[in-house]
């Protein structure tokens, strides 16, 4: 048996995606773990589902409800013997404890989507070291970075590539977009409930003031499934009115907010401007070439108080980063002040060429992380393991 442990919306559909494969080379494998409903269609048996209490961990109280128990149930099957190899997917708040009480047992971890402790908390180097066998990264820097921490480490490519070169586009919205001639503007606010209750408020107040200095904009919202019902409520609570949008069913009126559930491709196409939560849907706009602002507003208090002496790198977001200088605007760990947002957004829309450069800047950058299929990759690693005698 095979635990996977994936904490959030995007790390479970990676997951997913590496147990579909993993059960290609190896049918007779079995798995169970924590994940959501991607990963249970994937084959495996869920001790909890996380599509409606997704989170990080740090800091998130509620979590360990759900979070402690889980533990505890996952350890009980390896103390039973049962269990050959863990999958570890990001979250290492949850799973670096997990792969401590994995090797107190002998069993082999694996670990995919490496914590990023090169950008923050390092401290959790000697830790990976100790507990975890073999890490598949998905930024090509991370490969040398953990080689010379004495971690066995290999770059796969970034899973979440496949999955926006593989959406499709709806021509029907394609159509109804080219109809309309004001600027369009696309908030992606997060997956996390928490998340978009800091980040959406913001960025409505960000439009309600372009708008005052370019005129109407179109306003569209990619809103991920689980979180639905809070982009609603925060949309009505900043006194603009929602539209719960179809994939051909887009409007152009003041005051107004398209919501989506779908087509992000579609929508991120069409976009003259997107305003992103920090994360991996900065991939999504880079690769298809779209202008962006980032954002994010964590704590300001817990910034303060530990988080500037625990974060490494210059920039925050994940496109500066790979790109080692500001490509995109970013406003992180937390916005201090919205009128520089505003100043860059409108900017943006004003000057198409500046907006069509940046566009082209970030779909280079990101086109770096593109390998042939990272999950059969990342399989192929951990079956390497699993079938060692290390």
């Amino acid at each position: 048996m095979i635990i996977v442990s994936a904490l959030d919306n995007s790390g479970q559909l990676y997951a997913a995606s590496l147990v579909r494969e993993l059960k290609t080379l190896r049918p007779e494998l079995e798995f169970v773990g924590i994940g959501g409903k991607e990963l249970a269609a994937a084959g495996v048996e869920l001790v909890h589902d996380i599509s409606d209490t997704s989170a990080m961990l740090a800091g998130v109280v509620g979590a360990l409800k759900w979070a402690v128990p889980a533990f505890f149930r996952l350890r009980r099957m390896m103390r039973r013997g049962l269990v050959e190899m863990v999958i570890l997917v990001d979250s290492p708040t949850f799973n670096l404890p997990l792969a401590r009480a994995a090797k107190k047992r002998g069993i082999k971890t694996f670990y995919y989507i490496a914590p990023q402790v090169w950008a923050w908390g390092e401290f959790r180097v000697r830790k990976i070291r100790k507990r975890v066998d073999r890490l598949a990264v998905v930024l090509p820097f991370e490969e040398a970075y953990f080689r010379q921490h004495g971690i066995r480490a290999d770059f796969v490519g970034h899973p979440f590539l496949p999955v926006v070169k593989s959406a499709a586009v709806h021509p029907q919205l394609v159509q109804q977009f080219a109809g309309i001639k004001q600027p369009k503007v696309l908030l992606m606010p997060g997956s996390r409930r928490h998340v978009v209750e800091e980040l959406l408020p913001v960025q409505l107040r960000v439009v309600r003031e372009v708008e005052r200095q370019v005129g109407a904009v179109v306003v569209s919202v990619a809103a991920w499934p689980g979180v639905l019902g809070t982009v609603i409520r925060l949309i009505e609570e900043a006194r603009f009115k929602v539209h719960n949008a179809q994939a051909d069913d887009v409007l152009s009126r003041p005051g107004l907010v398209n919501v989506f559930t779908d087509e992000r491709r579609t929508l991120i196409q069409q976009a003259n401007l997107v305003l992103a939560a920090s994360g991996t849907g900065t991939l999504e706009v880079a690769w298809h070439g779209r202008p962006m602002i980032v954002m994010y507003n964590a704590s300001k208090l817990g910034y303060h108080l530990a988080g500037r002496w625990l974060i490494k790198t210059r920039y925050l977001s994940l496109i500066n980063i790979l790109a080692e200088k500001e490509l995109v605007p970013e406003f992180m760990p937390y916005i201090r002040d919205e009128k520089p947002i505003i100043e860059r957004a409108v900017r943006l829309l004003k000057d198409k060429d500046a907006a069509l450069r940046l566009g082209w800047d970030v779909q280079k950058v990101v086109g770096g992380l593109d390998r042939d299929d990272p999950s059969r990759q990342a399989a192929r690693l951990a079956l390497d393991l699993l079938t060692s005698d290390a």
